[in-house]
């Protein structure tokens, strides 16, 4: 696929790399442009802080890449948890699905008993689904590859 980025959240920075290039963004799974979670379940205040984060960098990051109809692939496990959630058996999770597993999490943010949802529930994983929620939303995708 000439047009598959291989996406890779770390603690500090997510890497996306395509062909010979790589784009490193400052939003990390511990650190969101230097802004760290203070509380887990984090609070809605900080969802706010860090979905704003990531927006200001993920928007700007597309006029990075000089490909038409990019394609994300990612082998992270807390992708592979999304996944096993949906129940769905093509290695494939699509906007709609990832949309909906971010909303699972706002309810909790937003009060719900954390076990209304089989998700983890940590500041590492929800700053994983925020960021794959902002690039699939904003970057217009269908959804990503799990491979």
């Amino acid at each position: 696929m000439m047009n598959a980025i291989q996406l890779e959240i770390t603690p500090q920075e997510t890497n996306l790399s395509f062909l010979s290039n790589k784009i490193t963004l400052p939003i990390g799974s511990d650190s969101i442009n230097g802004f760290k979670f203070q509380h887990s379940p984090i609070t809605p205040y900080e969802a706010e802080i860090a979905i704003e984060l990531i927006e200001n960098t993920v928007i700007p990051a597309r006029k990075q890449l000089s490909i038409n109809n990019p394609v994300l692939i990612n082998r992270d496990n807390k992708l592979k948890a999304i996944w096993q959630h949906t129940g769905n058996t093509e290695y494939f999770l699509t906007t709609q699905q990832i949309e909906s597993a971010f909303n699972e999490l706002v309810n909790v943010i937003n009060g719900s008993p954390i076990n209304s949802t089989t998700l983890p529930t940590d500041t590492s994983f929800t700053a994983f689904l925020i960021i794959i929620r902002e690039l699939t939303h904003h970057w217009e995708l269908d959804g990503i590859y799990l491979k």
